[in-house]
């Protein structure tokens, strides 16, 4: 057996033209696929997120299929909540506060509620519906919702909370997922003021 580095002399030899021809064609080949890869344009990187879901209000089963053609902004949480919830809800609130009325007739908000035991669909619908009568409250069985949760690739566990009158809270994702018409995810909204979320809505409804 030749020792380790015996043949590194073979690299050194010199290539024939024909060689030289072919490695230099494979790597024009490489170089334009890489610079066409890099200018490509990637319409939406959120596509694979999300998709159609069908839960239950107030009156009844509510899919996301319904809204095709409108802009959607959906949000998981839970009524309990003494924090964030509220807080994207009334952001939410005040975005749609701010479009005009034909805009608005384009855009709805779905709130999805996580915690199937102690909301029910009248209480989650009564819950959104609190914020803005454009905001749906949705929720359903554990698994109906677990199914949904991992569409759209959200977290949430249950945190015992001694010594509170709700016995629990729930650890949860804090996104706001903007649907475009189609009824694809284009954007993940975080941290957003309710005048950035206008402008969001309306590069949509633009688009």
């Amino acid at each position: 057996m030749a020792p380790i580095g015996a043949d590194s002399r073979i690299a050194h030899e010199p290539q024939s033209a024909g060689a030289k021809t072919a490695t230099a064609g494979v790597t024009d080949d490489c170089r334009s696929g890489w610079v066409g890869y890099q200018d490509r344009e990637v319409t939406n990187p959120y596509a694979t997120v999300g998709g159609n879901f069908t839960l239950v209000s107030k009156d009844g089963e509510v899919s996301l299929a319904d809204f095709k053609g409108k802009v959607v902004l959906l949000f998981f949480g839970y009524t309990f909540c003494p924090d964030v919830c509220p807080t994207e809800l009334a952001k939410m609130r005040v975005a749609f506060n701010d479009l005009s009325s034909s805009e608005i007739e384009q855009v709805v908000g779905i709130f999805v509620s996580v915690d199937t035991n102690r909301d029910t669909p009248e209480k989650a619908s009564a819950y959104a519906a609190f914020f803005h009568d454009k905001i749906v409250g949705l929720t359903g069985t554990g698994e109906q919702v677990s199914e949904v949760a991992k569409l759209y690739f959200v977290g949430y566990r249950k945190v015992e909370a001694g010594g509170s009158a709700a016995g629990y809270t729930v650890d949860h994702t804090a996104t706001t997922y903007l649907i475009g018409r189609d009824g694809k995810v284009q954007k993940l909204l975080q941290g957003l003021t309710s005048q950035e979320i206008v402008q969001e809505l309306r590069n949509q409804l633009a688009s």
